[in-house]
């Protein structure tokens, strides 16, 4: 069977990724366009300057995936595209940039759920996918979702209330000073701190309401940690190691809570938090406790990026199920999860 490639491009936030990626999930090539210097001056992205950046770089980025991977646009199978969740504006680049060249190059096209190209990125570059029903950990800047995966439909089994885990660490690096994007901030400082300086409150813990669901919330630590940055005089490694901790403990305990319901082949972790080395970490154990095979994205597939996105595309490509070119692109995504 001849090879087949997909061109992927996301633009669902702020970065322009565009990859070309082969029907065994190898990457061939992946350009990204980062803005984190230029959102990192306002403290976190900001929706109309993202968008005209990604108005700048997309067909650029196209141009160098190809010369990158050593292909032309005939070579390509199939383009996909993320057309939700995300920035409207954002999105709107992405999936106009993908429309005109499946109509120019008259190609099919797919529509992909970002949360499911994040799951994607754990299979990149790896012989095996998991067998079903396997669990799902979305852990990111916008998504904080536990997915239960079977071979017919991707049910959330919970999901936050409030801020997504990447966006807490955001909020707690602006709020101390730390930069821009917090998580890789936090995650390098905490490594040196000593959590149990702070006692920093369990999320969800004593809260009875909650106790037996799966859910998450991460807003309330905020105040928590902004009373010990107002005392002054904070041991910032300790302070975000007990922060960090914390965070971890919650998503930790409500893994378990499903696992505890369901037997699951594996455990596929990923987004942009999934970078975390006390993320990998905990999955690593929650795995190994489990008898679970372990999936995660390689670091470098962490983030954002053109190659999840065709990954995630792969199994619709075979079964021949493309989108129209009238398909329309959606800020929030809804509990059920299709695609």
């Amino acid at each position: 069977m001849s090879e087949n490639y997909i061109l992927g491009i996301e633009s669902s936030c702020d970065d322009t990724s565009v990859a070309v990626v082969s029907s065994d999930f190898h990457v061939l090539s992946v350009k990204t366009v980062s803005q984190t210097s230029v959102h990192r001056l306002f403290g976190g992205v900001i929706p109309e300057i993202a968008s005209r950046n990604h108005l700048a770089w997309v067909i650029p980025a196209v141009d160098a995936a190809l010369k990158e991977a050593g292909k032309t646009k005939d070579d390509i199978s199939a383009i996909a595209v993320t057309n939700y969740p995300g920035l409207i504006g954002s999105l709107l680049i992405g999936v106009s940039a993908a429309k005109g060249l499946a109509l120019g190059w008259k190609k099919p096209l797919i529509a992909v759920n970002h949360l499911n190209a994040h799951i994607a990125s754990a299979f990149l570059e790896r012989e095996k996918r998991p067998e079903f029903p396997y669990l799902s950990l979305v852990v990111s800047g916008g998504h904080t979702s536990l997915i239960e995966i079977s071979e017919d439909e991707r049910t959330v089994l919970g999901e936050t209330m409030d801020d997504a885990a990447g966006e807490a660490f955001d909020k707690i690096a602006k709020m101390a000073d730390l930069g821009y994007p917090g998580g890789p901030i936090i995650d390098k400082m905490a490594s040196t701190g000593d959590a149990s300086k702070y006692k920093l409150p369990y999320l969800l813990k004593n809260n009875n309401k909650y106790a037996d669901e799966i859910v998450f919330s991460f807003s309330g630590i905020k105040s928590a940690v902004k009373r010990f940055l107002d005392e002054g005089n904070v041991d910032m490694p300790s302070l975000m190691a007990s922060f960090q901790n914390r965070i971890v403990e919650l998503i930790e305990r409500k893994v378990k809570l499903a696992l505890s319901r369901k037997k699951y082949t594996a455990f596929v972790v990923s987004g942009g938090v999934s970078a975390n080395s006390a993320v990998r970490k905990m999955a690593e154990n929650i795995a190994s406790k489990y008898g679970l095979a372990l999936y995660m994205p390689e670091l470098k597939y962490c983030q954002d990026n053109g190659a999840m996105v065709a990954a995630a595309a792969m199994p619709d490509f075979f079964k021949g199920n493309f989108s129209s070119l009238d398909f329309d692109v959606a800020p929030t995504v809804r509990p059920k999860i299709h695609g």
